[in-house]
């Protein structure tokens, strides 16, 4: 299994300029509620704290250059390549991918643990909308079909659980702490429905692209073989982007009660 995923990050001594030229938020909006960050396996508070940020700052953050909007998020460019014998051996290539939904996002347990400097975060987040529109390339087989098209794919996800484990460390900038972020993975833990539609499978065969369309949703779980590692590497590289430029834009006394 191979991906291969384009972004741009912010890069350290960027982050530094920007800290250091005080371009950081300097009020708190009200509906920022800092929170403990002391040991627990149930943290009611983070949890809070995490929606309040995608609902509030799904467009962007107010001050804050170079965050694009959480929802819908887009990524330019990816590509995977997966063989699941028998039934599945495809190289995909997904471009202009828009993502919906993050912003309704629902966090139904957070743990935080300090350990050798470093705060560990654990979510369990769930979503029970998913859209994605993007762009496609497939060649390969899946199920009974052999493929080679391009075209655009639509896809519906309901209830879809994942764990998101985010690693982070103060550091002190001019008298302010923020958190710098070390780590974020993501785990794809439940979904229990997708519906895809790909057009232009057939060179515009309406009746086949039909038939595929429905074979792929009668055995949409096959299909979740190819979608996992695309909305792993997704979240992972988007949660990454965003919530490393939100925490190097908010100082911690905003958000941790440990820093106030």
């Amino acid at each position: 299994m191979t991906f291969a995923l384009r972004f741009l990050v912010i890069s350290s001594p960027l982050w530094f300029a920007v800290v250091q030229a005080q371009n950081y938020l300097q009020e708190p909006p009200a509906f920022l509620k800092p929170c403990h960050l002391k040991d627990s396996q149930s943290n009611a508070c983070l949890s809070s704290l995490i929606e309040t940020i995608f609902q509030h700052w799904q467009n962007g953050v107010p001050g804050l250059r170079g965050v694009g909007s959480l929802d819908p998020f887009r990524v330019g460019k990816l590509r995977i390549a997966q063989r699941v014998p028998p039934n599945l051996d495809v190289q995909v290539a997904l471009r202009n991918m828009t993502t919906y939904g993050l912003s309704q996002a629902k966090i139904l347990n957070s743990t935080t643990l300090f350990k050798s400097g470093h705060y560990s975060l654990g979510f369990h987040v769930q979503l029970s909308k998913t859209k994605i529109k993007c762009d496609y390339k497939l060649r390969g087989h899946v199920l009974l079909l052999n493929l080679n098209s391009a075209g655009i794919l639509n896809t519906e996800l309901d209830n879809l659980e994942f764990y998101l484990a985010l690693k982070m460390k103060p550091l002190l900038v001019d008298g302010l702490n923020f958190m710098n972020i070390t780590d974020i993975k993501t785990d794809i833990a439940r979904i229990d429905k997708i519906r895809i539609n790909l057009t232009n499978l057939f060179g515009g065969n309406q009746e086949l692209e039909r038939s595929a369309n429905e074979l792929f949703n009668e055995n949409w779980r096959v299909l979740f073989d190819v979608l996992r590692p695309v909305l792993t590497q997704t979240f992972d590289t988007v949660l990454l982007d965003r919530f490393t430029k939100i925490f190097r834009f908010v100082p911690a006394k905003f958000l941790f009660q440990e820093f106030a």
